[in-house]
């Protein structure tokens, strides 16, 4: 996977600095401080100090389209899973999650129509993944022979 090996080189890199950092001081004995922000999440600003998710216009939320299904990956931090709940009624997904601080409600359009009991979720590290298998309905064209 790209993004580990990508993350891999970065620590890599960030050893070989720090060892050439110490090598560099050696004779002085200083501790070295590296304050290192790293973000996960590229396409997903964090908020300003004092503003919950609460306040924020949407949660995060992409949306991949296969052939066969569709991801909505939704970013629920500091919720747990058993007060996250979802409905789907084929079209749109809604999704009510509380921690006893904060409520969210979002309703998420879905580009395609899915099958309304088909769905798969998954909870982990505060992102909620839903993958729903499309409808395979196809409008009834008849052909006159």
């Amino acid at each position: 996977m790209k993004k580990k090996n990508d993350l891999d080189d970065f620590l890599k890199q960030l050893r070989e600095a720090i060892e050439n950092i110490q090598d560099e001081s050696s004779v002085s004995y200083r501790p070295i401080f590296i304050d290192i922000t790293l973000n996960l999440c590229p396409n997903f600003e964090p908020a300003p100090a004092g503003i919950t998710i609460k306040e924020l216009e949407k949660i995060p939320v992409d949306i991949i389209e296969t052939e066969k299904n569709i991801h909505a990956v939704i970013g629920l931090s500091g919720m747990e899973k058993e007060n996250i709940n979802m409905s789907c009624n084929g079209s749109v997904l809604e999704i009510t999650a509380t921690n006893g601080v904060k409520t969210l409600n979002e309703r998420i359009a879905l580009p395609s129509k899915v099958v309304k009991n088909g769905m798969k979720a998954t909870f982990e590290n505060g992102i909620l993944e839903v993958i729903f298998n499309k409808s395979k309905k196809k409008s009834a064209k008849k052909s006159g022979a």
